[in-house]
C-alpha cells in the first residue's frame, strides 16, 4: 500500500501487482494504517484509489486464504477501514482498471465516485468460496438496487465495465486509452467544490438510508447553517456580485 500526499490529494496506491493487488493480511494491516493516516491529514479533501499494474484489485489473496493465513479477524479489519472510508468527510475517487473483484469491489464501492476504464471487470465471486461479500449486501441494493445486487452477490459472476456503468455500480466508463487524463479531470472538478458544501452533502448522503426523515431533515439543517456561515459560501456570493457586476449570468441557484 503506498500513500502519497501533495496538499489536498491524496493518492493510494494498492500495490501487489504480482497477485494483482490481492490484499492479504499485511495488506489489511497497511490498509488500516494508511486509512488512519488520512484521517489525520485535514489537509487532504481528495483521495485518488488505484491498482499498480494491471488491475484494481482481485479481493482477498486465496493462496493465504486456502492456507489459513487469513481468517475472519483479517475480513474484520478490512471491513473496518471501509468503514472508516465511508464515514470519512474527505472524498474517496476509485480509479478501476482491470480485474475489480471480490474485496476489491467492495473497496471501490465505499468511494464516493467510481470511474471506470473499458477493460475493467467487475464481480463479487464470494459465493463461489463459500463466502458471503461483507457488508457488500448492505451497500449494493443501496446503489444498483435490490434486483441487479441479488444477482451480482448471489450468482458471483463478474460483469463488464459498460454493464457495470447500465447497473449504477460505476459512475463512468472511459476508454483504457483515455483514463489516466479523465481521472485527473476528474480529480480536478472535485477539487473545484467548497469543501464545506462537500463534506456536509456527503455526511448526509452516508445517512439518507438510515435517519427517520425528521431526524434527517433537523441534521440537514444544521449542517446547511454551517455552510451560509462559512467563508467558503461567503466567497461564493462575492464571486457571483462581480460576475453580476461585470455583465455577466447571473447563473442559477443550488
Amino acid at each position: 500500500m503506498r500513500l502519497a500526499v501533495a496538499g489536498p490529494v491524496a493518492r493510494v496506491t494498492l500495490d501487489r501487482p504480482a497477485v494483482l493487488n490481492a490484499g492479504d493480511a499485511r495488506w489489511v494491516r497497511d490498509l488500516n494504517r494508511v486509512v488512519g493516516e488520512l484521517a489525520e491529514r485535514p489537509e487532504v479533501r481528495v483521495v485518488v484509489l488505484t491498482g499498480a499494474g494491471r488491475a484494481f484489485s482481485t479481493g482477498v489473496d486465496l493462496k493465504a486464504l486456502a492456507s489459513g493465513a487469513f481468517g475472519l479477524g483479517d475480513f474484520v479489519a478490512w471491513e473496518d477501514a471501509m468503514t472508516a472510508m465511508e464515514r470519512m468527510d474527505k472524498l474517496f475517487i476509485a480509479g478501476i482498471r482491470g480485474h475489480c473483484l471480490g474485496g476489491g469491489l467492495q473497496l471501490a464501492l465505499v468511494c464516493d465516485y467510481r470511474l471506470a476504464s473499458d477493460d475493467a471487470l467487475l464481480g463479487l465471486p464470494a459465493v463461489k468460496e463459500c463466502l458471503i461479500p461483507s457488508m457488500s449486501l448492505y451497500r449494493l441494493p443501496r446503489l444498483v438496487g435490490l434486483a441487479r445486487a441479488k444477482e451480482l452477490c448471489l450468482l458471483g459472476e463478474p460483469i463488464p465495465a459498460r454493464e457495470a456503468e447500465r447497473y449504477g455500480l460505476v459512475n463512468r466508463v472511459v476508454p483504457a486509452a483515455d483514463f489516466p487524463p479523465q481521472l485527473e479531470a476528474t480529480l480536478e472538478r472535485f477539487l473545484a467544490l467548497p469543501p464545506a458544501s462537500v463534506r456536509a452533502s456527503k455526511r448526509l448522503l452516508t445517512r439518507a438510508f438510515d435517519l427517520e426523515f425528521d431526524a434527517f431533515r433537523k441534521e440537514m439543517e444544521t449542517l446547511f447553517a454551517d455552510c451560509l456561515a462559512s467563508g467558503e459560501h461567503r466567497r461564493a456570493m462575492d464571486a457571483i456580485r462581480a460576475r453580476m457586476t461585470r455583465g455577466g449570468p447571473e447563473g442559477v441557484s443550488g
